[in-house]
């Protein structure tokens, strides 16, 4: 199964690219197939920031999204980082109270506001002030004197929509459009990128109660993602999305939840957990990867390395990346930001992490030539590696039962 973003770019007066609308897609043609708003966004949202990566969607660029009503009043915005976004406001979503304090809250946390499909009406006026940039449908756009005197007041940019010929953007510069998106540009592209699967409903269940807590039970929080892998590759891909200017190498799934710090941790799992949840555990690749994490933290006792059991289950969840998403490990590990160390424990670099790592390989596929080899070099008992292989075997039946019964 794969996913897919829209992605359209909006230039300046230099015809320079200043971001990204992202638009819901459900499939490579190039059309928005209708279904709940909400839903649409999330979607968005979850494939860009924790699937695909904003980096490689936008290249650091601000990604323009829209928020519906409901999105907006939950306060979805501010879960993500400021640098990165442009709050979109439907034209479909009434005045209230309520929103002019939630563009007022934006704008003070330094969030950049935009009115999408904007037309003049006088119950508009008060966001104004909060407002950034106005964007108008060239096709439907009014000469409102007024209007152009609070463009004017509050420094407001305005945003040409569906700029379709030169004829249309020259007009649009010449009346002080500052920003322009349309077919003339570009048709949205539609990115493709291969599922990761969903998290399990225990998961989904565990991170709702988690996140209904006062306060964030760190530790809870990093079980609960250490049992999902595919929560671990989405908890990097927030890491790399929140220090798109300075990447840490990443070592160990604690490291990256420490790395976010417990309030954007939420943020980013309480996005998630919007999401619906998928059956549980029924993908190998998954199952395997546990398996490889947990026989790899035990391994660690065995030899010695207790200060290294954290990195070697986080090695052991990497190890399976490639098959889930179907790119290079390599490629991903990178992209990842992922420790070298496990990088290239990962690749075959000789190194005590490779030779671990070998070793969980040949207990998989019963490679006894290789087994003596490696635990000679390693002076352990072959049969207390096929203990601790067996016991984290029983470990994932256990977590799946746990699973099933929740």
């Amino acid at each position: 199964m794969d996913i897919y973003v829209g992605r359209q770019p909006i230039l300046n007066r230099k015809d320079e690219v200043i971001g990204y609308e992202l638009l819901y897609r459900s499939g490579e043609q190039n059309v928005y197939n209708a279904i709940d708003g909400d839903r649409a966004t999330i979607d968005v949202l979850v494939n860009s920031f924790m699937n695909i990566g904003i980096e490689r969607l936008t290249n650091g660029a601000r990604c323009f999204i829209n928020f519906t009503e409901t999105l907006l009043k939950r306060g979805l915005p501010f879960y993500f980082p400021k640098h990165l976004i442009v709050v979109e406001i439907l034209e479909s979503i009434p005045y209230s109270d309520e929103l002019l304090n939630i563009c007022r809250k934006l704008k003070k946390e330094g969030y950049m506001i935009a009115l999408d499909d904007f037309v003049c009406s006088n119950q508009y006026i008060p966001l104004l002030p909060y407002v950034d940039i106005i964007k108008i449908d060239l096709s439907n756009q009014t000469n409102d004197h007024d209007f152009k005197y609070y463009i004017e007041q509050y420094n407001i940019k305005l945003l040409a929509e569906k700029v379709e010929t030169k004829e249309q953007l020259e007009q649009a510069k010449k009346e002080g459009f500052c920003y322009f998106q349309g077919y003339f540009f570009s048709k949205p592209i539609v990115i493709k990128e291969k599922a990761l699967p969903k998290m399990s409903h225990a998961s989904h269940l565990t991170l709702i109660q988690q996140m209904n807590k006062n306060e964030l039970e760190f530790e809870e929080v990093v079980q609960t993602i250490e049992s999902d892998p595919t929560l671990t590759y989405r908890l990097l891909k927030a890491v790399n999305a929140s220090f798109i200017s300075y990447s840490p190498k990443i070592k160990s799934i604690r490291h990256a939840a420490i790395l976010l710090g417990t309030n954007q941790l939420k943020s980013w799992l309480t996005v998630l957990a919007l999401q619906e949840p998928n059956e549980p555990f029924k993908n190998e690749i998954i199952v395997n990867s546990l398996i490889r994490a947990k026989t790899l933290e035990q391994l660690a006792d065995l030899i010695h390395l207790r200060d290294e059991k954290d990195v070697l289950f986080f090695m052991g969840i990497c190890s399976s990346l490639d098959l889930l998403l179907q790119r290079p490990l390599q490629e991903i590990l990178q992209e990842l930001h992922v420790d070298e160390a496990i990088q290239h424990g990962l690749n075959g670099q000789k190194s005590m992490y490779s030779i671990l790592y070998h070793l969980v390989i040949a207990l998989e596929t019963n490679d006894t030539n290789k087994l003596k080899e490696i635990t000679t070099t390693l002076n352990i008992d072959l049969s207390k590696a096929f203990a601790i292989y067996q016991q984290s075997i029983e470990w994932v039946v256990e977590l799946q039962k746990d699973i099933q019964v929740k």
